[in-house]
């Protein structure tokens, strides 16, 4: 529902009727102090135990973490435990080599001398440093404190926005999820965790945030448009949890290609390429990147072409931004592997600029070799009026009679007919060679 939308419903809300037009009435106002009552118990800061794979990473001073990964660059910070922070990974590297850490060579090659360098960089100060040689006087503060030593004045000054070391460690809890954000406090929360804690006793201010990849995998069109929390493809990150459904599972998909092309290798060149028409996020771009192909996309959502750069690390140039029509209109090259998955159905119902049969034709230009290829069929819930009499055989049939394929397999189906998708999906993957 847009913003207008909804300034439309609640202007036609009896009940929003009703207050706004009796508006010195006792029920308005005591309605009123019941809302500002709720409101302030609802924003206030409360104490909770939190594990630590819940905790995410922040920003530095006072910024929160997807100001400071805009101003950084480091789109993932904010998904990043706090175990692996610059704090915690150079406590565990004292703890190996000791005093060795300090030693210059050493030590300006650590994560938390780069983290303070960078802080430095974006805000002008760490703390209360503002040159690079005094980053250490932090880093021992910050040992010393690990040892149980008493602190020292020099480590103990810092800038207004940091809470003093004594003080609960404060976090605001992400949206969507059971994590939270480290506002401040991340060389306690270091400190303990290097020391074998589980937990940590914090104070969770509201409101609550969304981390960059969160917003980003929201911008998608298919979570744009159905509004839920939702990943069209695997990616792993603590705040995607339990309340983020995975929609297509991919790699059971991916197992059978790869059997398939096993046993068919001789068919292949030794650097073989490939092409994803209709990609989404890019997951089986990098999956047969990693088989050693020169793995292509092309993909029409933008957000789909970020989460792909940014979560499976793809190039700019392996996923084109591009309508799948234009694009194999306008590239009649060639790819030794293709697939095409869950695309057809929106020609075969007349969704498209082109029709089925022309746009298999484009598909079957474009595939030197081997096609891996799925549709939408008939058994699925949303499909079993629409797609009536477009079963396995049907679409067999169908391939066979519109493409040049000789030899057509069928290789299993997906799993992903699970709920909330139960009644839809376990869709027959086909491999179609020549």
């Amino acid at each position: 529902m847009s913003d207008n939308q909804k300034k439309l419903s609640l202007r036609q809300n009896p009940l929003a009727d009703y207050f706004h037009q009796r508006q010195d009435s006792p029920i308005t106002r005591a309605y009123g102090t019941l809302l500002r009552t709720w409101r302030c118990f609802n924003t206030r800061p409360v104490k909770k135990v939190v594990p630590f794979d819940r905790l995410l990473r922040g920003g530095e001073h006072g910024l929160s973490s997807a100001a400071y990964a805009r101003h950084t660059g480091d789109f993932l910070r904010p998904s990043t435990p706090i175990s692996q922070s610059p704090q915690v990974r150079f406590l565990e590297e004292y703890k190996r080599i000791g005093e060795e850490i300090f030693r210059p060579e050493v030590f300006r090659q650590t994560a938390y001398f780069a983290n303070a360098v960078q802080c430095m960089n974006v805000v002008g100060q760490y703390f209360y440093c503002t040159r690079e040689e005094e980053v250490e006087q932090i880093a021992r503060g910050l040992v010393n404190r690990f040892n149980g030593k008493e602190q020292n004045v020099a480590f103990a000054r810092s800038a207004p926005e940091f809470s003093s070391p004594d003080s609960m460690v404060r976090v605001c809890p992400i949206e969507f999820s059971d994590c939270y954000e480290v506002l401040d406090g991340n060389h306690r929360l270091a400190i303990a965790y290097v020391r074998g804690e589980k937990s940590y006793g914090v104070l969770v201010t509201p409101p609550s945030v969304r981390t960059p990849l969160q917003q980003l995998i929201r911008d998608y069109a298919w979570c744009a448009i159905r509004g839920e929390m939702e990943l069209y493809q695997p990616v792993e990150s603590p705040e995607l949890g339990r309340h983020w459904i995975l929609i297509r599972r991919c790699v059971d998909r991916f197992e059978m290609m790869k059997k398939f092309l096993e046993e068919h290798s001789e068919l292949l060149p030794e650097r073989p390429t490939y092409l994803d028409i209709a990609c989404s996020y890019g997951w089986f771009v990098r999956a047969f990147g990693e088989l050693g192909f020169d793995a292509y996309g092309v993909e029409i959502d933008w957000a789909a072409i970020e989460i792909g750069r940014r979560v499976y690390g793809l190039k700019p140039e392996q996923v084109t931004r591009s309508e799948a029509v234009r694009f194999l209109q306008k590239n009649p090259g060639s790819h030794d592997v293709v697939s095409c998955f869950s695309l057809m159905h929106h020609f075969i119902l007349n969704q498209m600029s082109i029709s089925a049969i022309e746009m298999l034709k484009l598909i079957d230009r474009a595939t030197k070799t081997i096609l891996f290829f799925d549709m939408g069929q008939e058994h699925e819930e949303w499909f079993r009026e629409s797609l009536a009499g477009w079963n396995a055989d049907r679409i067999e049939q169908w391939l066979r009679e519109n493409t040049t394929f000789t030899k057509i397999h069928r290789l299993g189906t997906d799993q992903d007919n699970v709920q909330p998708f139960a009644n839809n999906y376990g869709r027959t993957l086909f491999a179609c060679m020549r």
